[in-house]
């Protein structure tokens, strides 16, 4: 019987291969080539993808990252920073040691394109032209004027993980559009506390560090991460319309308040002359006895402090004619007192002969005249029977007196002078 051949499926066949051609193994060389610079070149792929996320934080920023939108609470400092490709992770820098100005218009005028950098004083505005609400900011004032204000606000971002979580801000633009909010509300409110004047002129720094707190006080309820470290007013002014009265106004009351100034420096001054540093508590208490005492002292015991505080403690020209007045006194007493002395002395002298006591008295008296200085005394020749004076003196007899006062006052210098200059000599001296 002859045997067939084995068909049966799973019996494995040994195929001979035949070796390629020259074609044939170049090209699968060139394909084995290929796939290897395919791989490295996905590998170097690989490794850019994995790396790119890598920024350089600069010294004035601090960095967070986002993972699939998550915020990591790990604050990056400057330097290189490494994180997940994107969309996995986002690194936000924010400015933190940085400050950062904005700019606000919305309390002021507009302003053409001709007058932007011009000073106020180069911009004019007439009286027929009105505000116009959609260009024209300004703020209300509590005695119902307008003030045109621009701000500058500085500020900080000094809690970056705050910020971005309560805020959802990815850069400054964030921050400066939630300043800008509360500056606008901030200033409205507080312009309704304040009058035009106030705002322009007197209370410039009250405004200013007002607006900086109430700003901190929101910033802080919000726990936004914010900080205001400045809050400026530039060219806080009135309407243009108006500003000439305005400022013709404050003139006057600036003049007003200069005199009041002078009026007040004199007063103190011919006070503190009159009664020196204790003329406030004398108009204090003449004030009191003038309203009939007060509930703690009388009248009796006001008065009291009053003779005291003259006597004692006032200066000035008061406390010296006290003072004069008070040697007077002593001096008129003690001349008194003498008097009173020599009186009783004399009376029992003149109890027994009061004729010879007043004549004795008169000789002194006319004595004590003759011998007095600016006394003139004529002699009258026996048996004149003639005898004028000129009343006034005469002017040559003045000059003739003058001459020898003169002379006289010459001579006892020339005394003094030649007494100075004598010099002791001798053995004793040498």
């Amino acid at each position: 019987m002859d045997h067939q051949p084995d068909e049966h499926p799973h019996r494995t066949l040994q195929v001979a291969e035949e070796p390629l051609d020259a074609a044939s193994q170049s090209l699968a060389d060139a394909l084995r080539a290929s796939f290897s610079v395919l791989k490295g070149i996905m590998l170097v792929l690989l490794v850019l993808y994995l790396f790119s996320n890598v920024r350089s934080i600069e010294s004035h920023e601090e960095a967070l990252i986002l993972r699939l939108g998550g915020l990591r609470r790990v604050v990056e400092r400057p330097g290189l920073v490494w994180a997940l490709p994107y969309p996995i992770d986002e690194i936000v820098p924010l400015p933190t040691k940085k400050s950062n100005d904005l700019l606000i218009d919305s309390h002021t005028f507009h302003r053409s394109e001709n007058e932007i950098g011009k000073p106020l004083s180069f911009i004019s505005r007439g009286y027929d032209q009105g505000l116009n609400p959609s260009l024209d900011g300004a703020l209300l004032t509590a005695d119902t004027g307008l003030a045109h204000v621009q701000w500058k606000v500085t500020y900080k971002i000094n809690d970056v993980s705050s910020y971005i979580t309560q805020i959802r801000g990815g850069s400054v633009e964030a921050a400066d559009r939630l300043i800008r909010v509360l500056v606008e509300t901030v200033a409205v409110q507080l312009a309704s506390e304040l009058t035009a004047e106030q705002i322009i002129r007197t209370r410039i720094d009250y405004v200013q560090s007002q607006m900086k707190r109430r700003i901190n006080e929101r910033l802080a309820t919000l726990n936004s991460g914010v900080d205001v470290t400045l809050v400026e007013m530039y060219e806080p002014t009135p309407p243009l319309q108006v500003r000439n009265v305005f400022d013709a106004t404050q003139r006057a009351e600036n003049r007003q308040e200069q005199r009041i100034r002078a009026a007040e420096k004199e007063r103190t001054k011919i006070l503190s002359e009159a009664a020196g540093a204790s003329h406030q508590r004398l108009i204090r208490l003449f004030e009191q006895l003038d309203r009939g005492g007060t509930e703690e002292k009388s009248v009796d015991k006001l008065r009291e402090e009053l003779d005291q505080l003259l006597v004692e403690e006032v200066e000035g020209e008061a406390g010296t004619r006290i003072k004069e007045a008070s040697a007077y006194r002593a001096t008129v007493v003690s001349q008194m007192e003498s008097d009173v002395g020599l009186y009783r002395t004399l009376l029992p002298e003149y109890t027994r002969n009061p004729t010879v006591l007043i004549g004795r008295l008169w000789e002194e008296t006319k004595q004590q005249i003759f011998e007095s200085p600016g006394v003139t005394k004529f002699l009258r020749p026996p048996g004149l029977r003639e005898f004028r004076l000129k009343i006034p003196l005469d002017p040559e007899q003045t000059r003739i007196e003058e001459a020898q006062r003169l002379r006289k006052e010459k001579f006892e210098e020339s005394k003094v002078r030649r007494r100075e200059r004598l010099v002791p000599v001798g053995p004793e001296y040498d």
